[in-house]
């Protein structure tokens, strides 16, 4: 890594983390901005980048009541990875009903191309059940139903309907994670059906840098037994910080 790029970087991290102080002082506007700086990107049991490489993940949100819309990305260090997914959710009760747009790099689709036979975007729509206090177990079920998620059945390519379905428990700091594919999917390269992708334990924790600012800390250990897209995806550690 060259000085120049070094010095960058310093002072693109510098600038979050002053926005991210004042944002956080500010609990009357309806519009957040948040970043994560994770170690290596790991989504849903597998490495989302082609190598491992650090990436910074910012988000910009507006909330009103129960509803929020936002915009999430990731992109690496490296600069080889390039990710924008949009979203809105509505929050009932204990559900959170959520649409997502993921649009990924690597596709090389025009990003305005939301043809279903040619466009590089995949929408999913989320379900997510969050537990009491008395009992935090969550469960969340999600499945891409447009767009680049695709599969061959004989001579015709058919939408893949991949899902995801996770089960949670939070005591504390901690938290365990179990996540399924109930049948072929993108999980598992469209080659196998149920297949558990995403197991593990997450642990956070309050860095401390002023009396009146602190940063969230989190280190995940994530085993996935299917071995991921790429069938030798098995076994991850990270750390991230958010700002």
């Amino acid at each position: 890594m060259n000085s120049k790029f070094t010095l960058l970087t310093l002072f693109c991290l510098s600038s979050v983390f002053s926005l991210a102080a004042e944002q956080k002082n500010d609990s009357i506007s309806p519009f957040k901005i948040s970043a994560d700086i994770v170690s290596s990107y790991v989504w849903r049991g597998s490495l989302a980048t082609s190598s491992p490489t650090p990436n910074i993940q910012p988000t910009i949100s507006y909330t009103k009541g129960n509803f929020e819309i936002g915009v999430w990305g990731s992109t690496d260090f490296t600069g080889t990875y390039k990710e924008i997914d949009a979203y809105m959710a509505l929050t009932v009760s204990k559900l959170k009903f959520t649409v997502s747009d993921y649009d990924w790099s690597f596709n090389k689709a025009a990003y305005f191309d939301f043809n279903n036979n040619t466009t590089g975007h995949i929408f999913e729509a989320s379900v997510v059940y969050s537990g009491s206090k008395t009992f935090p177990l969550s469960i969340g079920w999600n499945t891409m139903f447009y767009g680049f998620d695709k599969k061959q059945n004989g001579d015709a390519v058919e939408q893949a309907y991949s899902s995801y379905v996770e089960l949670g428990y939070t005591k504390g700091s901690t938290s365990f994670f179990f996540g399924f594919s109930p049948w072929e999917s993108y999980y598992s390269a469209y080659r196998k059906g149920f297949e558990v992708v995403n197991m593990g334990i997450s642990v956070t924790k309050e860095l401390k840098i002023t009396d009146q600012f602190s940063l969230p800390v989190k280190s995940s250990f994530i085993v996935n037994p299917s071995g991921g897209y790429t069938q030798s995806d098995y076994v991850h550690l990270t750390i991230g910080i958010t700002l």
